[in-house]
């Protein structure tokens, strides 16, 4: 049986599947079947996107096109409103050939709490008060060392610890990553799924913790809110040949507003920061940049929002979106 008639078996599903890349020049292209559909705007006027999804008589996900290497450690961050609670929201799912599950991280039920599970070993279980019909940032960050892991929920660090489990664990290669569903779910009850919209879902592979520190010091160097009407948090490199947000990489691989020239004293110690640290504060202060995917880190981002091919499945919608970080 394949992919398609499986995904739809069991209810009445719309087939349609969309192919979208989101390319970083400005250019969106959506493929339906042999048509194409192309949107080209200005570089640095792309407005940012949005998927809208429902479960209700559909099954609608998003799954990467990409090569997975195996990894020790990843931070992950989306922006997410349901319209919908009575079910739990898969936020990320990592699974191998439908059957295994490697990593996947929901939200509860009626948004009563926020789990992670690596390798079948439950990580995280944090209690929440997540409402229906307002914006909400999580942001997950994980790594094997010492299994420490992290939950922030609008810039506030909600949850952190130590997995003695998942000491020393490598998450297997090859595998699928997903948004919307539990990919291993298909031959169950499919009620379980996000039903709301997601804004910037992006994956690094690389912690927000500095691996070299106990985990007391390094939890001490996290804050644990981020003000997101405040730039203090995020330094700013002058750029003298484009407007007031540069979307092309600078340095390591930073994006920075112009107003403002930050000290070189401060770059570096910016830049000094964990990767995935990096992209909680980019991502929550300042979403709009990249059109909801800073450049972070080079080689470590594995998913960006606007960069890597993804598929559409069950005829998921995609929105151009506008306005300030929480109010899209």
């Amino acid at each position: 049986m394949n992919e398609s008639s499986k995904l739809f078996r069991g209810k009445h599903r719309n087939p349609a599947v969309a192919i979208v890349r989101l390319l970083s020049v400005g250019l969106l292209m959506v493929r339906f079947s042999d048509s194409a559909t192309s949107i080209r705007q200005r570089p640095f006027g792309t407005p940012m996107h949005k998927v809208e999804f429902t479960q209700k008589g559909y099954i609608q996900f998003l799954r990467w096109e990409l090569p997975v290497p195996e990894f020790t450690e990843f931070t992950f961050c989306l922006w997410m409103k349901s319209n919908d609670l009575t079910h739990s929201h898969p936020i990320f799912s990592y699974s191998k050939k439908e059957r295994e599950r490697l990593v996947r991280s929901w939200i509860g039920p009626h948004g009563g709490s926020v789990h992670l599970e690596i390798g079948g070993e439950q990580v995280l279980a944090a209690a929440s008060d997540i409402l229906e019909n307002r914006w909400y940032h999580f942001c997950l960050s994980w790594e094997s060392q010492a299994g420490q892991y992290g939950l922030w929920v609008d810039g506030r660090l909600l949850a952190r610890g130590h997995s003695v489990e998942t000491i020393g664990h490598a998450i297997p290669s090859g595998g699928d990553m997903v948004l919307g569903q539990e990919y291993t779910d298909f031959d169950k009850g499919l009620d379980d799924g996000i039903e709301g919209s997601v804004v910037g879902f992006n994956l690094l592979l690389a912690s927000a913790f500095d691996a070299s520190d106990h985990l007391e010091a390094a939890y001490d160097a996290i804050p644990a809110f981020f003000d997101w009407r405040s730039d203090a948090a995020i330094p700013q490199r002058a750029d003298h040949h484009h407007g007031t947000i540069s979307n092309e990489p600078r340095g390591r691989g930073q994006l920075v507003v112009v107003d403002h020239a930050a000290s070189a004293t401060e770059l570096a110690e910016w830049e000094e920061q964990p990767a995935g640290l990096r992209l909680i504060k980019l991502s929550y202060v300042r979403c709009e940049i990249g059109r909801g995917s800073p450049f972070i880190a080079g080689g470590s981002m594995l998913i960006s929002w606007t960069r890597t091919p993804v598929r559409v499945f069950g005829g998921a919608v995609l929105k151009n979106v506008e306005g300030a970080c929480g109010h899209f």
